[in-house]
């Protein structure tokens, strides 16, 4: 009788997130390229920072997290390595800060500093925030509405260690760019509601209402995000076949393979985290976009 009910409640879900998928399946047309703003001008330059915490200042913190997540590092060794072969990002224009070079101040600083002083308001900046993210108290509502753990946070709860998306933003406003890609693969990413700014395309992992936590999954060695983002950026998004990716085309073609393989490797849909039973359902990556026409974002090797 237990097992009738699991698998009713089971097809019920299946048949909801059908629904879902099937009314939220947003199509690039081609009257996207067409109104784009976006121009390649002769002095433009692209500029990435991968940032990605599994390891904290904290080691009994860091063995309580690692029960959850140990793909982290993984996943975004594996984003800055794509980055690096690209044909439009320069090495020399690329950085990536891990674990304790990730505290919430260093965070600031390649944000402010690194970024700031290198780019300007024609260049294609591009962040992405792999690690462990979750929802902003209610009593501290007023200070953001989600928060990530950097290096120095050492509790589940919200500290001012941690960075909170209203001082994200802050830190992004810094910046001249006038396109912007963030990429989260955090839980809770899609809550991450101050980042969503003119002159930016925000894509994120899931985390919105319902269904906030997001995973990763050992065979594919990082986030689930991540990896058909990966897939994405490789040629396999690139529509109109330009040799570009841009943040719209590698967004729509990861959204789906995420819903539906975490879909069924997440069943039965609970996983225990310290002492506490978590609903962790499927995930469905959000779309932030506040930029005016499409970013061009990466340019593979069709060869």
């Amino acid at each position: 009788m237990k097992f009738k009910a699991l698998y009713a409640f089971t097809m019920v879900l299946l048949l909801f997130f059908s629904i879902i998928t099937s009314a939220n399946s947003i199509k690039i047309n081609q009257s996207d390229y067409k109104s784009s703003n976006f121009e390649k001008f002769d002095d433009i330059e692209y500029y990435a920072l991968v940032i990605g915490v599994e390891i904290y200042q904290d080691k009994n913190f860091t063995d309580s997290m690692h029960n959850y997540a140990d793909k982290i590092d993984d996943g975004a060794i594996k984003m800055y390595d794509l980055i690096k072969r690209s044909k439009n990002f320069k090495e020399e224009n690329i950085k990536m800060i891990l674990n304790e070079n990730a505290s919430s101040q260093k965070i600031k600083e390649n944000i402010t500093i690194w970024l700031d002083d290198k780019e300007d308001k024609n260049d294609v900046v591009l962040i992405v925030i792999a690690g462990h993210a979750w929802r902003m108290p209610l009593a501290n509502r007023s200070e953001g509405n989600a928060f990530y753990f950097s290096y120095d946070v050492s509790t589940f709860e919200y500290t001012k260690n941690a960075v909170t998306d209203v001082e994200l933003d802050s830190w992004v406003d810094t910046l001249e760019s006038q396109h912007i890609v963030v990429i989260f693969d955090t839980c809770y990413s899609g809550r991450m509601l101050a980042m969503r700014q003119n002159c930016r395309t925000i894509l994120t992992a899931g985390g919105k209402y319902f269904f906030c936590p997001v995973d990763e999954h050992y065979s594919l060695g990082s986030g689930i995000f991540t990896y058909f983002l990966i897939q994405g950026f490789n040629g396999v998004a690139d529509l109109n076949n330009d040799g570009w990716v841009t943040a719209k085309e590698a967004f729509f073609y990861a959204r789906k393979p995420v819903i539906w393989f975490s879909l069924w490797a997440h069943f039965p849909y609970l996983q225990l985290f310290s002492e506490d039973l978590l609903f962790v359902g499927p995930q469905i990556p959000y779309l932030y976009d506040c930029h005016i026409g499409i970013i061009k974002l990466y340019e593979y090797n069709k060869e």
